[in-house]
């Protein structure tokens, strides 16, 4: 059996710089650097703080981080406080969702812009749960759930 996943979704260039320069805005936000060298491929809950990098595996802490950002990967941020941040995508429904939620409310998002997932947003891991595996044929879409605190 062949596995064929979707092809990328074309991103409007202006929406590709808004996730690039977003991205690095997060990145000095935070002040982390990527991760590199024998560093690369810890495991995220045990790694010193100050540090991101990219994993296919966002729905666990026990995944490691990897200082290349391949297709369609997450970009995870490890901060000084030893706090983890997903940095993802979502449509603009599931974004006004989060930023209202009272309770715990069931979210999708992307590693990258993706179809109608164009707004960029900072997820902190502690808010969610009950993550899935991503879904390969549908740019990586992870579903569970967001609890605000």
């Amino acid at each position: 059996m062949v596995n064929i996943s979707a092809a990328p979704a074309q991103v409007p260039e202006a929406i590709a710089a808004k996730f690039k320069e977003a991205r690095e805005a997060a990145r000095a936000q935070h002040a982390v650097a990527v991760i590199q060298g024998a560093e690369e491929g810890d495991v995220i809950k045990y790694m010193r703080g100050g540090l991101y990098g990219f994993t296919y595996a966002p729905q666990t802490l026990d995944g490691g981080l990897f200082g290349k950002n391949p297709y369609l990967s997450f970009e995870m941020h490890k901060l000084a406080d030893k706090s983890v941040k997903l940095l993802a995508a979502v449509t603009p429904a599931v974004k006004q969702k989060i930023e209202s939620a009272k309770e715990i409310c069931e979210i999708e998002f992307f590693p990258d812009a993706y179809n109608a997932a164009t707004e960029f947003i900072i997820l902190p891991y502690e808010a969610l749960s009950h993550l899935k595996q991503p879904n390969r044929d549908e740019g990586n879409k992870i579903k569970g759930f967001y609890q605000p605190k």
